[in-house]
Protein backbone atom coordinates (compact mmCIF):
# COMPACT_ATOMS: atom_id res chain seq x y z
CA UNK A 1 0.00 0.00 0.00
CA UNK A 2 1.47 2.96 -0.49
CA UNK A 3 3.69 6.03 1.35
CA UNK A 4 4.68 9.33 -0.41
CA UNK A 5 8.03 10.56 -0.65
CA UNK A 6 7.71 14.18 -0.50
CA UNK A 7 10.89 14.99 -2.41
CA UNK A 8 8.56 13.79 -5.65
CA UNK A 9 6.76 16.88 -6.03
CA UNK A 10 2.84 15.58 -7.71
CA UNK A 11 -0.92 16.50 -6.85
CA UNK A 12 -3.14 13.52 -5.30
CA UNK A 13 -6.22 13.48 -4.70
CA UNK A 14 -7.05 14.44 -0.46
CA UNK A 15 -9.29 16.00 1.53
CA UNK A 16 -7.40 18.19 3.98
CA UNK A 17 -10.77 19.32 5.71
CA UNK A 18 -11.41 17.54 9.40
CA UNK A 19 -13.65 14.77 9.28
CA UNK A 20 -16.10 17.38 11.41
CA UNK A 21 -16.45 20.24 9.27
CA UNK A 22 -16.55 18.75 5.67
CA UNK A 23 -16.30 20.99 2.97
CA UNK A 24 -19.74 21.15 0.98
CA UNK A 25 -19.68 22.02 -2.83
CA UNK A 26 -22.43 23.78 -4.17
CA UNK A 27 -22.42 21.17 -7.10
CA UNK A 28 -23.61 17.97 -5.97
CA UNK A 29 -20.17 16.08 -7.72
CA UNK A 30 -17.73 18.42 -8.04
CA UNK A 31 -15.38 17.32 -5.43
CA UNK A 32 -12.65 17.23 -8.58
CA UNK A 33 -11.22 20.42 -9.83
CA UNK A 34 -8.85 20.67 -11.44
CA UNK A 35 -5.08 19.39 -9.71
CA UNK A 36 -3.40 22.92 -8.10
CA UNK A 37 0.19 22.83 -7.63
CA UNK A 38 0.06 21.43 -3.49
CA UNK A 39 -0.75 18.00 -2.15
CA UNK A 40 -4.18 17.83 -2.29
CA UNK A 41 -6.32 14.85 -2.55
CA UNK A 42 -9.40 15.73 -4.57
CA UNK A 43 -10.89 13.96 -7.68
CA UNK A 44 -11.94 15.45 -11.03
CA UNK A 45 -15.86 14.87 -12.06
CA UNK A 46 -17.88 16.83 -14.29
CA UNK A 47 -21.01 18.34 -12.67
CA UNK A 48 -24.26 16.99 -12.88
CA UNK A 49 -26.78 19.12 -13.62
CA UNK A 50 -29.33 21.34 -11.51
CA UNK A 51 -32.13 20.98 -13.80
CA UNK A 52 -35.10 18.52 -12.72
CA UNK A 53 -35.05 14.49 -13.08
CA UNK A 54 -37.29 13.34 -15.92
CA UNK A 55 -38.73 10.24 -14.80
CA UNK A 56 -38.48 7.62 -17.78
CA UNK A 57 -41.26 6.33 -19.53
CA UNK A 58 -40.15 2.81 -18.45
CA UNK A 59 -37.98 1.44 -16.05
CA UNK A 60 -38.79 -1.64 -14.14
CA UNK A 61 -36.24 -0.95 -11.01
CA UNK A 62 -38.02 2.34 -10.19
CA UNK A 63 -40.31 0.34 -8.45
CA UNK A 64 -39.17 -2.88 -7.38
CA UNK A 65 -35.50 -1.00 -6.19
CA UNK A 66 -36.21 -1.27 -2.30
CA UNK A 67 -36.64 -4.72 -2.75
CA UNK A 68 -33.92 -5.32 -4.72
CA UNK A 69 -31.84 -3.86 -2.29
CA UNK A 70 -33.42 -6.06 0.56
CA UNK A 71 -36.19 -4.41 2.43
CA UNK A 72 -38.15 -7.94 2.58
CA UNK A 73 -34.99 -9.87 3.22
CA UNK A 74 -34.81 -11.23 -0.49
CA UNK A 75 -37.74 -13.16 0.47
CA UNK A 76 -38.89 -15.21 -2.47
CA UNK A 77 -36.25 -13.65 -5.28
CA UNK A 78 -33.45 -16.49 -5.15
CA UNK A 79 -35.56 -19.65 -5.20
CA UNK A 80 -36.38 -19.14 -8.75
CA UNK A 81 -33.99 -16.33 -9.15
CA UNK A 82 -35.51 -12.91 -9.96
CA UNK A 83 -34.28 -11.50 -13.22
CA UNK A 84 -33.88 -8.06 -12.12
CA UNK A 85 -32.20 -9.18 -8.70
CA UNK A 86 -29.78 -11.06 -11.11
CA UNK A 87 -28.97 -8.19 -12.99
CA UNK A 88 -27.71 -5.91 -10.13
CA UNK A 89 -26.44 -8.58 -8.21
CA UNK A 90 -23.89 -8.80 -11.97
CA UNK A 91 -23.82 -4.36 -11.47
CA UNK A 92 -22.67 -4.43 -8.37
CA UNK A 93 -20.30 -6.85 -8.65
CA UNK A 94 -18.58 -5.68 -11.52
CA UNK A 95 -18.15 -2.35 -9.40
CA UNK A 96 -15.84 -4.58 -7.59
CA UNK A 97 -14.06 -5.94 -9.90
CA UNK A 98 -14.06 -2.60 -11.31
CA UNK A 99 -10.97 -1.99 -7.86
CA UNK A 100 -9.14 -4.90 -8.91
CA UNK A 101 -8.99 -3.76 -12.81
CA UNK A 102 -7.56 -0.04 -11.42
CA UNK A 103 -5.36 -0.75 -9.36
CA UNK A 104 -1.52 -0.94 -9.67
CA UNK A 105 -0.38 -4.03 -8.49
CA UNK A 106 3.08 -4.82 -10.27
CA UNK A 107 6.25 -4.62 -8.45
CA UNK A 108 8.10 -3.09 -10.71
CA UNK A 109 6.03 -0.04 -11.13
CA UNK A 110 6.91 2.98 -9.24
CA UNK A 111 3.16 3.42 -8.35
CA UNK A 112 2.72 0.47 -7.19
CA UNK A 113 -0.36 0.16 -4.84
CA UNK A 114 -1.69 3.33 -6.20
CA UNK A 115 -4.99 3.46 -8.97
CA UNK A 116 -4.08 3.44 -12.87
CA UNK A 117 -6.68 5.69 -13.98
CA UNK A 118 -7.58 9.18 -13.01
CA UNK A 119 -11.19 9.24 -11.87
CA UNK A 120 -12.21 11.85 -14.35
CA UNK A 121 -11.88 8.48 -16.57
CA UNK A 122 -11.95 5.67 -14.22
CA UNK A 123 -15.03 4.16 -15.73
CA UNK A 124 -14.18 4.31 -19.16
CA UNK A 125 -11.03 2.84 -18.83
CA UNK A 126 -12.01 -0.17 -16.85
CA UNK A 127 -14.37 -0.92 -19.71
CA UNK A 128 -17.68 0.22 -17.98
CA UNK A 129 -18.35 3.76 -20.19
CA UNK A 130 -21.79 3.00 -19.77
CA UNK A 131 -21.89 3.02 -15.55
CA UNK A 132 -24.26 5.74 -15.19
CA UNK A 133 -22.20 6.67 -12.33
CA UNK A 134 -19.37 9.36 -11.40
CA UNK A 135 -16.80 8.94 -8.95
CA UNK A 136 -16.50 11.60 -6.06
CA UNK A 137 -13.71 10.48 -4.13
CA UNK A 138 -11.29 7.71 -4.10
CA UNK A 139 -10.29 5.80 -0.99
CA UNK A 140 -6.97 4.91 0.50
CA UNK A 141 -6.04 2.60 3.30
CA UNK A 142 -2.73 2.54 5.27
CA UNK A 143 -1.70 0.12 8.05
CA UNK A 144 1.19 0.34 10.20
CA UNK A 145 -0.58 -2.10 13.24
CA UNK A 146 2.25 -3.16 15.45
CA UNK A 147 0.00 -6.81 14.77
CA UNK A 148 1.94 -7.03 11.38
CA UNK A 149 5.93 -7.71 10.90
CA UNK A 150 8.28 -5.11 9.94
CA UNK A 151 9.75 -7.39 7.44
CA UNK A 152 6.45 -7.73 5.20
CA UNK A 153 6.63 -3.72 5.20
CA UNK A 154 9.76 -3.14 2.75
CA UNK A 155 8.89 -0.99 -0.11
CA UNK A 156 10.01 -2.35 -3.65
CA UNK A 157 11.56 0.92 -4.70
CA UNK A 158 12.49 2.60 -1.07
CA UNK A 159 13.33 6.13 -2.77
CA UNK A 160 10.18 5.57 -5.11
CA UNK A 161 7.39 7.72 -4.57
CA UNK A 162 5.68 5.07 -3.20
CA UNK A 163 5.55 2.53 -0.07
CA UNK A 164 3.56 -0.45 0.18
CA UNK A 165 1.95 0.15 3.90
CA UNK A 166 -0.79 2.63 1.65
CA UNK A 167 -2.71 1.27 -1.05
CA UNK A 168 -5.66 2.90 -2.98
CA UNK A 169 -8.69 0.63 -1.64
CA UNK A 170 -11.85 1.48 -3.11
CA UNK A 171 -14.02 5.07 -4.38
CA UNK A 172 -17.63 6.31 -3.38
CA UNK A 173 -19.34 6.87 -6.92
CA UNK A 174 -22.40 8.62 -7.34
CA UNK A 175 -25.34 7.96 -9.53
CA UNK A 176 -25.44 10.52 -12.50
CA UNK A 177 -28.75 12.15 -13.60
CA UNK A 178 -29.84 9.47 -16.53
CA UNK A 179 -28.79 6.72 -14.23
CA UNK A 180 -30.47 7.93 -11.30
CA UNK A 181 -34.24 8.69 -12.82
CA UNK A 182 -34.03 5.08 -14.52
CA UNK A 183 -33.47 4.02 -10.67
CA UNK A 184 -35.64 5.88 -8.67
CA UNK A 185 -33.05 7.50 -6.42
CA UNK A 186 -29.90 8.99 -6.07
CA UNK A 187 -27.77 5.85 -6.25
CA UNK A 188 -24.58 6.23 -3.64
CA UNK A 189 -21.95 3.55 -4.21
CA UNK A 190 -19.24 2.59 -1.78
CA UNK A 191 -17.21 -0.16 -3.40
CA UNK A 192 -13.81 -1.74 -1.64
CA UNK A 193 -10.83 -3.74 -3.37
CA UNK A 194 -10.43 -7.66 -2.66
CA UNK A 195 -7.60 -8.58 -1.14
CA UNK A 196 -3.82 -8.15 -3.63
CA UNK A 197 -0.68 -7.60 -1.78
CA UNK A 198 1.03 -9.83 0.97
CA UNK A 199 0.46 -7.12 3.47
CA UNK A 200 -3.55 -7.62 3.30
CA UNK A 201 -2.76 -11.38 3.06
CA UNK A 202 -1.05 -10.89 6.25
CA UNK A 203 -3.69 -8.86 7.83
CA UNK A 204 -5.99 -11.07 6.93
CA UNK A 205 -4.50 -13.81 9.21
CA UNK A 206 -4.88 -11.73 12.09
CA UNK A 207 -8.29 -13.38 13.39
CA UNK A 208 -8.46 -12.62 16.74
CA UNK A 209 -11.56 -10.59 17.31
CA UNK A 210 -11.34 -6.64 18.91
CA UNK A 211 -13.99 -4.50 20.05
CA UNK A 212 -14.80 -1.95 17.62
CA UNK A 213 -14.37 0.90 20.63
CA UNK A 214 -10.98 -0.26 20.46
CA UNK A 215 -10.67 2.65 17.20
CA UNK A 216 -13.00 4.62 18.00
CA UNK A 217 -16.08 3.05 16.26
CA UNK A 218 -19.49 4.33 17.25
CA UNK A 219 -21.09 1.17 19.53
CA UNK A 220 -24.09 0.97 22.29
CA UNK A 221 -21.97 -2.41 23.10
CA UNK A 222 -18.42 -2.47 24.15
CA UNK A 223 -18.70 -6.40 23.47
CA UNK A 224 -19.31 -5.86 19.96
CA UNK A 225 -15.96 -6.65 18.17
CA UNK A 226 -14.50 -7.93 14.77
CA UNK A 227 -11.74 -9.03 13.33
CA UNK A 228 -8.95 -7.27 14.25
CA UNK A 229 -7.14 -7.51 10.85
CA UNK A 230 -10.03 -5.79 9.26
CA UNK A 231 -10.69 -3.03 11.73
CA UNK A 232 -6.64 -2.25 11.57
CA UNK A 233 -7.38 -1.73 7.78
CA UNK A 234 -10.20 0.28 8.28
CA UNK A 235 -9.18 2.37 10.68
CA UNK A 236 -5.48 2.83 10.73
CA UNK A 237 -3.72 5.81 8.98
CA UNK A 238 -0.14 7.50 8.34
CA UNK A 239 0.45 11.06 9.08
CA UNK A 240 3.27 11.01 7.12
CA UNK A 241 1.67 10.21 3.29
CA UNK A 242 -0.99 12.68 2.08
CA UNK A 243 -2.73 9.81 1.31
CA UNK A 244 -3.80 8.69 4.73
CA UNK A 245 -3.94 11.39 6.64
CA UNK A 246 -7.14 10.59 7.26
CA UNK A 247 -8.26 7.34 8.02
CA UNK A 248 -10.07 4.92 4.99
CA UNK A 249 -13.31 5.65 7.52
CA UNK A 250 -12.22 9.05 8.08
CA UNK A 251 -12.45 9.34 4.43
CA UNK A 252 -15.16 7.61 3.51
CA UNK A 253 -17.56 8.91 6.34
CA UNK A 254 -16.68 12.56 5.49
CA UNK A 255 -17.28 11.88 1.96
CA UNK A 256 -20.75 10.09 2.89
CA UNK A 257 -21.75 13.57 5.19
CA UNK A 258 -20.43 15.60 2.38
CA UNK A 259 -22.61 13.88 -0.46
CA UNK A 260 -25.91 12.96 1.49
CA UNK A 261 -25.92 16.53 2.87
CA UNK A 262 -26.43 18.08 -0.97
CA UNK A 263 -29.45 15.42 -2.28
CA UNK A 264 -30.91 15.71 1.28
CA UNK A 265 -31.02 19.53 0.22
CA UNK A 266 -32.13 18.73 -2.82
CA UNK A 267 -35.32 16.50 -1.59
CA UNK A 268 -33.99 13.81 -3.44
CA UNK A 269 -34.89 10.17 -2.25
CA UNK A 270 -31.56 8.27 -2.02
CA UNK A 271 -30.01 4.89 -1.26
CA UNK A 272 -26.27 3.64 -0.16
CA UNK A 273 -25.06 0.34 -1.49
CA UNK A 274 -21.81 -0.41 -0.49
CA UNK A 275 -20.18 -3.81 -2.52
CA UNK A 276 -16.77 -5.49 -1.97
CA UNK A 277 -14.93 -8.91 -2.83
CA UNK A 278 -12.98 -11.04 0.03
CA UNK A 279 -11.55 -8.70 1.95
CA UNK A 280 -13.60 -5.65 0.40
CA UNK A 281 -16.36 -7.76 1.43
CA UNK A 282 -15.70 -7.55 5.28
CA UNK A 283 -14.52 -4.06 4.62
CA UNK A 284 -17.82 -2.96 3.50
CA UNK A 285 -19.83 -4.92 5.67
CA UNK A 286 -17.91 -3.03 8.36
CA UNK A 287 -18.22 0.32 6.37
CA UNK A 288 -21.83 -0.18 6.25
CA UNK A 289 -22.16 -0.56 10.30
CA UNK A 290 -20.43 2.39 10.63
CA UNK A 291 -22.48 4.40 8.55
CA UNK A 292 -25.90 3.16 10.09
CA UNK A 293 -24.11 3.27 13.73
CA UNK A 294 -23.12 7.11 13.14
CA UNK A 295 -26.48 8.55 11.87
CA UNK A 296 -24.92 9.36 8.39
CA UNK A 297 -27.94 7.78 7.32
CA UNK A 298 -30.84 9.49 8.93
CA UNK A 299 -32.40 12.06 6.83
CA UNK A 300 -34.80 13.43 9.66
CA UNK A 301 -36.16 11.59 12.88
CA UNK A 302 -38.99 9.44 10.90
CA UNK A 303 -36.49 8.55 7.44
CA UNK A 304 -33.66 6.70 6.86
CA UNK A 305 -31.64 6.16 3.81
CA UNK A 306 -31.58 2.59 3.18
CA UNK A 307 -28.22 1.14 3.57
CA UNK A 308 -27.33 -2.13 1.75
CA UNK A 309 -24.20 -4.19 1.07
CA UNK A 310 -23.77 -6.73 -2.12
CA UNK A 311 -21.32 -9.23 -0.85
CA UNK A 312 -18.76 -11.42 -2.83
CA UNK A 313 -16.94 -14.41 -1.52
CA UNK A 314 -16.51 -12.98 1.95
CA UNK A 315 -14.74 -14.37 5.29
CA UNK A 316 -16.61 -13.62 8.31
CA UNK A 317 -15.72 -10.85 9.86
CA UNK A 318 -17.50 -10.65 13.73
CA UNK A 319 -19.29 -12.21 16.70
CA UNK A 320 -22.70 -12.68 17.30
CA UNK A 321 -23.04 -9.17 19.27
CA UNK A 322 -22.32 -7.52 15.65
CA UNK A 323 -24.32 -9.25 13.63
CA UNK A 324 -27.33 -8.49 15.87
CA UNK A 325 -26.53 -4.86 16.54
CA UNK A 326 -26.22 -4.58 11.93
CA UNK A 327 -29.54 -6.36 12.06
CA UNK A 328 -31.10 -3.92 14.52
CA UNK A 329 -29.74 -1.06 12.32
CA UNK A 330 -31.40 -2.16 9.79
CA UNK A 331 -28.66 -2.48 7.36
CA UNK A 332 -29.44 -5.27 4.55
CA UNK A 333 -26.39 -7.72 3.49
CA UNK A 334 -26.70 -10.26 0.58
CA UNK A 335 -24.13 -12.60 0.99
CA UNK A 336 -22.82 -14.30 -2.55
CA UNK A 337 -20.69 -17.02 -2.57
CA UNK A 338 -19.09 -20.05 -3.99
CA UNK A 339 -19.79 -23.16 -1.56
CA UNK A 340 -16.41 -24.42 -2.53
CA UNK A 341 -14.63 -21.62 -1.71
CA UNK A 342 -12.45 -21.61 1.14
CA UNK A 343 -12.31 -17.97 2.22
CA UNK A 344 -16.08 -17.77 3.41
CA UNK A 345 -15.31 -20.70 5.77
CA UNK A 346 -12.93 -18.07 7.55
CA UNK A 347 -12.31 -17.09 9.96
CA UNK A 348 -13.96 -19.22 12.79
CA UNK A 349 -13.67 -22.65 11.13
CA UNK A 350 -15.01 -24.24 14.18
CA UNK A 351 -17.06 -22.06 16.12
CA UNK A 352 -19.18 -20.32 14.14
CA UNK A 353 -22.93 -19.97 13.03
CA UNK A 354 -23.03 -23.92 12.12
CA UNK A 355 -22.09 -25.21 15.67
CA UNK A 356 -24.46 -26.99 17.35
CA UNK A 357 -27.48 -25.22 18.90
CA UNK A 358 -26.86 -25.97 22.25
CA UNK A 359 -23.49 -24.07 22.10
CA UNK A 360 -25.15 -21.11 20.57
CA UNK A 361 -26.34 -19.04 23.50
CA UNK A 362 -23.01 -19.43 24.82
CA UNK A 363 -21.62 -17.65 21.70
CA UNK A 364 -21.08 -14.13 22.85
CA UNK A 365 -18.63 -15.50 25.40
CA UNK A 366 -16.76 -17.39 23.38
CA UNK A 367 -13.86 -15.68 22.51
CA UNK A 368 -13.11 -16.97 19.14
CA UNK A 369 -16.86 -17.38 17.82
CA UNK A 370 -17.43 -16.17 14.62
CA UNK A 371 -20.70 -15.43 12.84
CA UNK A 372 -21.57 -14.80 8.95
CA UNK A 373 -24.40 -11.47 8.82
CA UNK A 374 -26.67 -11.02 6.24
CA UNK A 375 -28.63 -13.23 3.82
CA UNK A 376 -26.68 -16.12 1.74
CA UNK A 377 -27.19 -16.56 -1.98
CA UNK A 378 -24.42 -20.06 -2.27
CA UNK A 379 -23.94 -20.79 -6.06
CA UNK A 380 -22.00 -23.82 -6.92
CA UNK A 381 -19.08 -23.62 -9.82
CA UNK A 382 -19.91 -27.58 -10.23
CA UNK A 383 -22.95 -26.51 -11.80
CA UNK A 384 -21.42 -24.67 -14.73
CA UNK A 385 -20.89 -26.59 -18.05
CA UNK A 386 -18.25 -24.08 -18.92
CA UNK A 387 -16.27 -24.34 -15.74
CA UNK A 388 -13.41 -27.36 -15.63
CA UNK A 389 -11.74 -28.40 -12.90
CA UNK A 390 -10.17 -25.91 -11.11
CA UNK A 391 -7.63 -24.58 -7.93
CA UNK A 392 -8.70 -23.53 -4.89
CA UNK A 393 -7.68 -19.98 -5.66
CA UNK A 394 -9.73 -20.15 -8.56
CA UNK A 395 -12.38 -21.06 -6.90
CA UNK A 396 -12.32 -17.27 -4.90
CA UNK A 397 -12.17 -15.91 -8.56
CA UNK A 398 -15.22 -12.72 -8.91
CA UNK A 399 -15.65 -13.27 -12.25
CA UNK A 400 -16.46 -16.93 -11.78
CA UNK A 401 -18.82 -15.82 -9.23
CA UNK A 402 -20.77 -13.30 -11.42
CA UNK A 403 -20.89 -16.04 -14.29
CA UNK A 404 -22.46 -18.68 -11.52
CA UNK A 405 -24.87 -15.56 -10.97
CA UNK A 406 -26.09 -15.18 -14.46
CA UNK A 407 -26.55 -19.14 -14.69
CA UNK A 408 -28.33 -19.84 -11.22
CA UNK A 409 -31.67 -20.32 -12.14
CA UNK A 410 -32.80 -22.21 -8.65
CA UNK A 411 -31.76 -24.93 -6.41
CA UNK A 412 -31.44 -28.03 -8.51
CA UNK A 413 -32.19 -25.73 -11.66
CA UNK A 414 -30.43 -26.49 -14.89
CA UNK A 415 -27.94 -24.10 -15.45
CA UNK A 416 -28.09 -21.75 -18.16
CA UNK A 417 -26.91 -18.47 -18.50
CA UNK A 418 -29.63 -15.43 -18.79
CA UNK A 419 -27.59 -12.15 -19.03
CA UNK A 420 -25.25 -13.45 -21.54
CA UNK A 421 -22.61 -12.69 -19.47
CA UNK A 422 -19.23 -12.95 -22.21
CA UNK A 423 -17.65 -17.11 -20.83
CA UNK A 424 -14.15 -15.76 -21.87
CA UNK A 425 -14.15 -13.30 -18.98
CA UNK A 426 -13.60 -16.60 -16.80
CA UNK A 427 -10.35 -16.59 -18.36
CA UNK A 428 -9.73 -12.96 -18.06
CA UNK A 429 -7.22 -13.25 -15.26
CA UNK A 430 -6.84 -16.94 -14.36
CA UNK A 431 -7.92 -20.26 -16.07
CA UNK A 432 -11.49 -21.26 -15.08
CA UNK A 433 -12.89 -21.93 -18.96
CA UNK A 434 -12.64 -25.52 -20.28
CA UNK A 435 -9.64 -25.16 -23.30
CA UNK A 436 -12.59 -26.35 -25.59
CA UNK A 437 -13.36 -22.43 -25.98
CA UNK A 438 -10.24 -21.57 -27.15
CA UNK A 439 -9.40 -19.19 -25.33
CA UNK A 440 -6.44 -18.52 -23.27
CA UNK A 441 -5.64 -18.06 -20.00
CA UNK A 442 -4.94 -14.72 -18.55
CA UNK A 443 -5.53 -13.15 -21.20
CA UNK A 444 -5.76 -9.50 -19.85
CA UNK A 445 -2.20 -7.98 -20.83
CA UNK A 446 -1.22 -4.51 -21.00
CA UNK A 447 0.63 -4.47 -24.14
CA UNK A 448 4.32 -4.89 -23.34
CA UNK A 449 3.78 -4.71 -20.23
CA UNK A 450 3.62 -1.41 -20.00
CA UNK A 451 7.15 -0.70 -21.14
CA UNK A 452 7.62 1.94 -23.80
CA UNK A 453 10.51 3.23 -26.26
CA UNK A 454 11.63 7.01 -24.43
CA UNK A 455 13.83 9.09 -27.07
CA UNK A 456 17.07 6.72 -27.14
CA UNK A 457 14.99 4.05 -27.98
CA UNK A 458 15.17 2.10 -24.96
CA UNK A 459 12.45 0.04 -23.40
CA UNK A 460 11.61 1.89 -19.98
CA UNK A 461 8.46 2.23 -17.86
CA UNK A 462 6.71 5.63 -18.78
CA UNK A 463 7.09 8.23 -15.63
CA UNK A 464 3.12 8.82 -14.20
CA UNK A 465 2.23 11.88 -15.82
CA UNK A 466 3.07 9.57 -19.33
CA UNK A 467 0.31 8.34 -18.27
CA UNK A 468 -2.30 10.42 -17.34
CA UNK A 469 -2.22 13.10 -19.73
CA UNK A 470 -5.31 15.54 -18.57
CA UNK A 471 -6.62 15.77 -15.07
CA UNK A 472 -5.06 12.65 -13.53
CA UNK A 473 -4.57 11.62 -9.78
CA UNK A 474 -0.66 11.87 -10.16
CA UNK A 475 0.35 15.18 -11.89
CA UNK A 476 3.28 16.65 -11.17
CA UNK A 477 4.66 20.20 -11.53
Amino acid sequence: MATINLSVPFTPYHSSQPLRKPSISNSPISRFSKPARSLELRCMVASTTSKPIEKPKTSPIRERWPKIHGQDNWDGMLDPMDPLLRTEVIRYAEMSQACYDGFDNDPFSKFCGSCKHPPTSFFQDVGMDGSGYEITRYLYSSNKSELIPNVFMNAIHPKGPWNPKVNWMGFVAVSNDERTAELGRRDIVVAWRGTVTTLEWISDLISFLKPVTAENLSSPDPEIKVMAGFLHIYTDKDQSCPFSQLSAREQVLEELKRVTKIYKDKGEEMSITLTGHSLGSAVAILCAYDIAESDLDKIDKKRKIPISVFSFSGPRLGNTRFKKRLEALGVKVLRTFNVNDKVPTVPGVLLNEQTLSWIQPLADFVTGFYTHVGVKFSLDHKSSPFVKDIGVASMHNLQLLMHLVDGYQGPGAKFALAVGRDKALLNKQDDILKTEYLIPPNWAQIENKGLRKNEKGEWELPEQEDRFTSEGEYHRN
